[in-house]
């Protein structure tokens, strides 16, 4: 057993160098090699970030604008569609004025005819009365002659 622990021992000073090459060759490649990448890794990270926060911030921006346009747009649509009603209650309005002149024209020239008419048929029968009476003694005339021949 002492052989065995004596064996240990000379393989663990053996060791030593091995371990210390270890150690300081961790210590040079975390100084030299990891904390350089570890620092361009921060600083890609910080770069991106950044590159996203403005990102988000020029979404949001144009989400902004967007909102805004769209309010316009509706504000726009809306007072389209005012001047339409507006423009079309105008038209209604002046078709039913239009509507009731010509009415009225047409009534007034309805009642002219009405007149005329009547008119003419107050000379129809005057002038009816007139043959009337010219015709009847046409025919006492025409009827006496027959009986007196």
């Amino acid at each position: 057993m002492d052989a065995t622990l004596h064996q240990l021992g000379h393989l663990l000073i053996e060791a030593i160098p091995t371990f210390l090459s270890f150690v300081l060759l961790t210590l040079f490649l975390r100084q030299f090699y990891f904390n350089p990448i570890a620092h361009v890794l921060e600083e890609r990270r910080k770069a991106t970030e950044g590159a996203r926060d403005l990102a988000q911030q020029a979404f949001d921006a144009a989400d902004r604008k967007t909102s805004e346009f769209e309010r316009a747009l509706q504000l726009a649509r809306n007072q389209i569609h005012q001047e339409h009603e507006a423009k079309r209650r105008e038209w209604e309005s002046e078709q039913a004025k239009q509507l009731a002149e010509a009415r009225a024209h047409a009534e007034a020239l309805i009642q002219q005819a009405r007149r005329d008419i009547a008119a003419e048929v107050e000379q129809a029968g005057s002038q009816l009365d007139a043959q009337v009476e010219v015709l009847s003694r046409q025919i006492i005339d025409s009827l006496t002659r027959r009986r007196a021949a």
